[in-house]
Formats: structure tokens, C-alpha cells, sequence
């Protein structure tokens, strides 16, 4: 195995899709959910729109992509680590799942083991 610096975004989500099978359902669901909430309330969003990493028009078009992704691929990305890596970690998607999952385990993920690991893998 690779050493931590050394591993892809798809490697650590496969890794992360591994170690953790019972968080990636819940994980999908709630980036399903901000996704339509995104498309839902982009005005709301816009408005406080305050990162200087990208623009919101370029989030926005991840989130619908991302949205895209899992709609059609969801059930097998819930079997499978590596339709879920390969899917989600294809495109710069990446970025915004990445940012979806940090989010996940800093706000709704009880799992305490799940939250160190999210943080060793991507922070």
C-alpha cells in the first residue's frame, strides 16, 4: 500500500469506501440532498456566496454534475468501492465531493473512527 501523501483522491475514496461500507449510504444521501437544496436555493447561496477558490457558477455546475453521478450510479457506488471512487473521482467533481464528505463527518457522522479517518485522508 502507498503511504498517506502518496495516495490519489480516488485511492482515499476507495479507501474510505473500504473501511467504512455503512457510511457511504448515508454519505450519497446527504450530498443527494444539498445538491437538490443547492439547485433549490442558489439565489440564497449566491448571495452568501463568500469563496474566493472558485466561482459559484462553477460550484454550482459540480453539484448538478455530481447530483447526475449518483442519481445513476448510486446503488452500485453503495456496493461497490470502486464505482464510487471511480464515479465520483473521475472529473473535478472530486472537489466538491471532497468537500461534501468532510462536511458529512464533521456535522452528521456519529461515527468517531469515521470522522479521524475523513480528517487523516483529506484535511
Amino acid at each position: 500500500m502507498k503511504n498517506l501523501t502518496s495516495l490519489t483522491g480516488s485511492e482515499k475514496a476507495r479507501l474510505l469506501h473500504d473501511l467504512f461500507p455503512d457510511e457511504i449510504p448515508m454519505i450519497l444521501e446527504q450530498i443527494s440532498a444539498f445538491c437538490e437544496d443547492f439547485k433549490t436555493n442558489k439565489e440564497d447561496y449566491r448571495q452568501n456566496w463568500d469563496s474566493g477558490f472558485m466561482s459559484f457558477n462553477y460550484w454550482q455546475s459540480l453539484a448538478e454534475e455530481t447530483a447526475g453521478i449518483i442519481k445513476k450510479h448510486g446503488y452500485n457506488m453503495n456496493k461497490s468501492s470502486r464505482v464510487f471512487s471511480d464515479q465520483l473521482y473521475f472529473t473535478y467533481t472530486s472537489l466538491f465531493v471532497t468537500d461534501r464528505i468532510i462536511k458529512y463527518a464533521d456535522k452528521d457522522s456519529k461515527n468517531e473512527k469515521f470522522k479521524l479517518i475523513v480528517r487523516a485522508l483529506f484535511t
